[in-house]
């Protein structure tokens, strides 16, 4: 396959396809998400991605972030694309790699089983297995959900009102355990992870860049906050609040306040993100604070973005995941 027609591939994937009609728009009357079944792929929307994120623990109390992601477009050609990404918080170091493919992914009738490279997830119904390379890093790891899938926009769907649309739910909170290998040394890990898994017409939307906050509070509670640049502007289009129960509301827009106190450039010069975020959310006051200001990834093909395991203070504590797209030159 040309290099040219991998890089069309790409951009389908990273900007969400397109489609004359929207084919995900179910009946009102309908249930939106029924899972365990839309764990599995979607072979009739134009974009999809499963995409996991979490902080982990050596015995050693090293601490470290991971970036696992299956990205699926289905125009001009079928193709799939994976990015992965460790965190070694304590070396200071991050390593990213990613990877692209024309070919399809399997369809499984309650989950999916999806691998590039050296790179796998399989599973469905909140218990899942990865595995991961890039670097000095190899990482094994289970997950297993704790609560209830989340699904975002109220029902898990949303119209943009840029245009097109999404289905998205998310397990917010799931334990990781496994293994992690450091050039060629083998450390016990165990933590926490969060699950997203996003289908539709995603094309307007990846087009305009956005902020993604998946916050995990130390008192089993969950925030995740997209916002959506527009112009000069980035607008606050969903949330969601998760209770230690496990009961889920959507936030509005005005129940969220969020202003980055400070700023990073690249080494290039041709991106700058907003970092160490303080964030007003119903009665909680927060500061997310990166692990390290250097979690940028730059895959093979498509665009460069922000991906960065923080910290969180305030009027609670835990930790996030914090996604930036959309900041470059």
């Amino acid at each position: 396959m040309t290099r040219s027609v991998l890089a069309t591939v790409a951009m389908a994937l990273l900007l969400g396809g397109c489609s004359d009609e929207p084919v995900g728009v179910s009946d009102d009357s309908g249930p939106r998400i029924e899972l365990p079944r839309d764990d599995a792929a979607h072979p009739d929307e134009p974009v999809e991605w499963w995409y996991w994120t979490g902080h982990l623990e050596a015995d050693e109390a090293r601490r470290f972030g991971f970036e696992l992601v299956f990205f699926r477009a289905t125009a001009p050609a079928e193709g799939i694309m994976a990015h992965v990404a460790v965190t070694d918080v304590d070396a200071e170091v991050f390593s990213y790699d990613s990877t692209l493919e024309v070919d399809s992914v399997p369809l499984l009738e309650n989950g999916f089983d999806l691998s590039l490279g050296p790179l796998s997830a399989s599973g469905g119904d909140g218990e899942d297995e990865l595995h991961g390379e890039v670097g000095a890093y190899v990482f094994d790891l289970t997950l297993a959900a704790t609560k209830p899938a989340v699904l975002h926009h109220g029902d898990g769907y949303t119209d943009y009102p840029e245009g097109g649309y999404t289905y998205y739910y998310s397990r917010e909170r799931m334990t990781a355990d496994g293994t992690l290998e450091i050039d060629g040394d083998s450390f016990d890990v165990s933590g926490s992870a969060w699950f997203d898994h996003q289908y539709g017409d995603l094309a307007a939307v990846s087009a305009q860049g956005w902020d993604w906050y998946a916050i995990q509070l130390d008192d089993d509670r969950e925030i995740m906050l997209f916002l959506l640049h527009s112009g000069e502007t980035t607008d606050l289009i969903g949330g969601t609040y998760t209770d230690a129960e496990g009961t889920s509301r959507e936030l509005a827009p005005g129940a969220v306040s969020i202003e980055a106190e400070r700023e990073w450039t690249n080494g290039d010069g041709d991106c700058t993100y907003p970092l160490e975020w303080s964030i007003e959310v119903e009665d909680l006051t927060l500061k997310l604070v990166p692990v390290l200001d250097d979690q940028e990834v730059r895959p093979v093909y498509g665009p460069t973005y922000w991906e960065g395991a923080t910290t969180v203070q305030g009027d609670a504590t835990g930790r996030a995941y914090v996604e930036l797209n959309g900041n470059c030159e």
